[in-house]
Protein backbone atom coordinates (compact mmCIF):
# COMPACT_ATOMS: atom_id res chain seq x y z
CA UNK A 1 0.00 0.00 0.00
CA UNK A 2 1.13 3.37 -1.00
CA UNK A 3 1.08 5.79 1.45
CA UNK A 4 0.61 9.46 0.96
CA UNK A 5 0.87 13.09 2.13
CA UNK A 6 -2.28 14.68 1.17
CA UNK A 7 -1.07 17.22 -0.77
CA UNK A 8 0.63 14.77 -2.05
CA UNK A 9 -2.56 12.85 -2.98
CA UNK A 10 -4.25 15.87 -4.31
CA UNK A 11 -1.85 16.15 -6.93
CA UNK A 12 -1.52 12.91 -8.19
CA UNK A 13 -5.81 11.96 -8.08
CA UNK A 14 -6.10 10.75 -11.16
CA UNK A 15 -2.80 8.41 -11.32
CA UNK A 16 -3.72 6.89 -8.08
CA UNK A 17 -6.73 5.40 -9.10
CA UNK A 18 -5.66 2.06 -10.28
CA UNK A 19 -3.80 1.42 -6.77
CA UNK A 20 -4.43 1.07 -2.93
CA UNK A 21 -3.53 3.81 -1.25
CA UNK A 22 -3.55 5.14 2.43
CA UNK A 23 -3.36 9.36 2.83
CA UNK A 24 -1.70 10.82 5.81
CA UNK A 25 -1.86 13.88 7.80
CA UNK A 26 1.74 13.76 8.20
CA UNK A 27 1.96 16.98 10.57
CA UNK A 28 -0.67 15.85 12.67
CA UNK A 29 0.07 11.92 11.80
CA UNK A 30 -3.25 10.35 11.35
CA UNK A 31 -4.62 8.49 8.52
CA UNK A 32 -7.16 10.66 6.63
CA UNK A 33 -8.52 8.00 3.56
CA UNK A 34 -7.87 5.01 1.68
CA UNK A 35 -8.23 5.00 -1.74
CA UNK A 36 -8.93 1.18 -3.50
CA UNK A 37 -9.77 0.20 -7.27
CA UNK A 38 -13.40 -0.17 -7.27
CA UNK A 39 -12.19 -4.21 -8.26
CA UNK A 40 -10.84 -4.56 -4.63
CA UNK A 41 -13.89 -2.84 -3.10
CA UNK A 42 -16.43 -4.98 -4.65
CA UNK A 43 -14.20 -8.06 -3.19
CA UNK A 44 -14.40 -6.60 0.27
CA UNK A 45 -18.10 -6.31 -0.01
CA UNK A 46 -18.48 -9.73 -0.61
CA UNK A 47 -16.69 -10.79 2.04
CA UNK A 48 -18.94 -9.16 4.30
CA UNK A 49 -21.53 -11.29 5.79
CA UNK A 50 -25.54 -9.80 5.39
CA UNK A 51 -26.62 -9.62 8.83
CA UNK A 52 -29.41 -12.17 8.19
CA UNK A 53 -25.90 -14.75 8.29
CA UNK A 54 -24.62 -12.67 11.68
CA UNK A 55 -27.69 -13.10 13.39
CA UNK A 56 -28.18 -17.03 12.47
CA UNK A 57 -24.59 -17.83 13.80
CA UNK A 58 -23.09 -19.02 16.63
CA UNK A 59 -23.41 -15.96 19.14
CA UNK A 60 -26.86 -16.33 17.96
CA UNK A 61 -27.08 -19.81 20.40
CA UNK A 62 -25.75 -18.61 23.05
CA UNK A 63 -28.18 -18.32 26.12
CA UNK A 64 -26.58 -16.68 29.16
CA UNK A 65 -27.15 -13.09 31.21
CA UNK A 66 -28.03 -11.28 28.44
CA UNK A 67 -30.30 -13.90 26.90
CA UNK A 68 -34.08 -13.09 27.74
CA UNK A 69 -34.74 -16.45 28.29
CA UNK A 70 -31.64 -16.62 30.88
CA UNK A 71 -32.86 -18.07 34.44
CA UNK A 72 -30.80 -18.42 37.24
CA UNK A 73 -31.48 -20.64 40.49
CA UNK A 74 -28.48 -18.36 42.17
CA UNK A 75 -30.21 -16.56 44.93
CA UNK A 76 -28.02 -13.80 45.30
CA UNK A 77 -27.77 -12.99 41.41
CA UNK A 78 -31.83 -12.92 41.43
CA UNK A 79 -31.56 -10.59 43.86
CA UNK A 80 -29.69 -8.32 42.04
CA UNK A 81 -31.25 -8.51 38.89
CA UNK A 82 -34.82 -8.56 40.52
Amino acid sequence: MLELGISQAQSQFTKLLTQTVLVVDKKAHVKKAVIIPYEEYEQLLHKSKPKDEVQEGVFNQFIGVLDNDFSSDDEKYNRIIA
